[in-house]
């Protein structure tokens, strides 16, 4: 409609135009007592004729064009929505995939420790900026307790500290009111493995003339009836004898990224000797 708005003047004279040239040159088959007058005519119609062949020609290719470029911005924009499509089931594979390999780690751990345990799933995260707890989806109903040991595919993540009909609280490791008894795997050493904040921990009590070196694995130790023996607490990752004292401050990395937990175990079977 936009374009016959535009050109209906050109588009009239030219219907005028031609049906003014095909009755002169139908009439020049017979003689004509107006052949002079139909000469002036054609002499000054055929080239107004040309023009508006030329236009209307350039009309048809503008026509043309134009439904063109609307039939090629529909299928860019059926492409695109088909980019966004297999973008999002991109996105959900990676997420499944990323899933997966998470459970199996579960999964490898439950195997290992041969013991009842739980899955849970992290449902929030403490907002306070002293204590690094947070909530899981499993509690009291089912079997989760007081004191019982959370683990993750990579190692320790912390303890129960309360529980509810069907929710939990875990106190992370990190968290500043976290102490375990720990042992580096090299040498045996023991010490006590206390929350630091941030996401980091110390290990305490650790003689300045005991062998500490970077990247030391600290485990759990086993005692206090916590944590199961044998489990990854985290990495020694810098060590300090210059302070005064007769021991070193030893900092350790934990082998768990809390900040990006997602699904845990709660050994149920535990039942430990510390006072509520």
């Amino acid at each position: 409609m936009h374009l016959w708005r535009r050109f209906r003047v050109p588009i009239v004279f030219t219907i005028l135009f031609l049906l003014i040239f095909i009755f002169i040159t139908s009439s020049l088959r017979y003689p004509h007592p107006l052949r002079p007058l139909q000469t002036i005519v054609i002499s000054l119609t055929a080239p107004i004729l040309k023009y508006l062949t030329i236009l209307g020609r350039s009309v048809e290719r503008a026509w043309q064009g134009y439904f063109y470029l609307v039939g090629v911005q529909q299928e860019n924009q059926e492409l695109k929505q088909r980019l966004q499509e297999i973008a999002g089931k991109e996105i959900q594979y990676q997420e499944a995939r990323l899933a997966q390999e998470r459970l199996e780690q579960l999964l490898d751990l439950k195997t290992q420790l041969a013991q009842p345990v739980t899955g849970a799933r992290v449902i929030a995260y403490d907002p306070s900026f002293w204590f690094k707890c947070a909530i899981i989806d499993r509690g009291e109903a089912e079997g989760v307790k007081w004191g019982m040991p959370v683990l993750s595919g990579t190692g320790i993540v912390g303890r129960i500290i309360e529980s509810y009909p069907h929710y939990a609280k875990v106190m992370f490791l990190i968290d500043r009111n976290s102490a375990v008894d720990a042992m580096i795997q090299r040498n045996r050493m023991r010490g006590i493995l206390e929350g630091k904040g941030g996401n980091l921990c110390y290990l305490r009590y650790i003689p300045k003339n005991a062998d500490v070196q970077p990247d030391d694995l600290i485990l759990a130790s086993g005692l206090g009836g916590i944590y199961p023996r044998g489990m990854a607490l985290g990495k020694v990752t810098k060590i300090d004898k210059k302070k005064a004292g007769i021991f070193q401050e030893i900092e350790v990395t934990p082998m768990v990224d809390f900040a990006n937990l997602e699904e845990v175990l709660v050994v149920t079977a535990v039942t430990p000797r510390l006072q509520k």
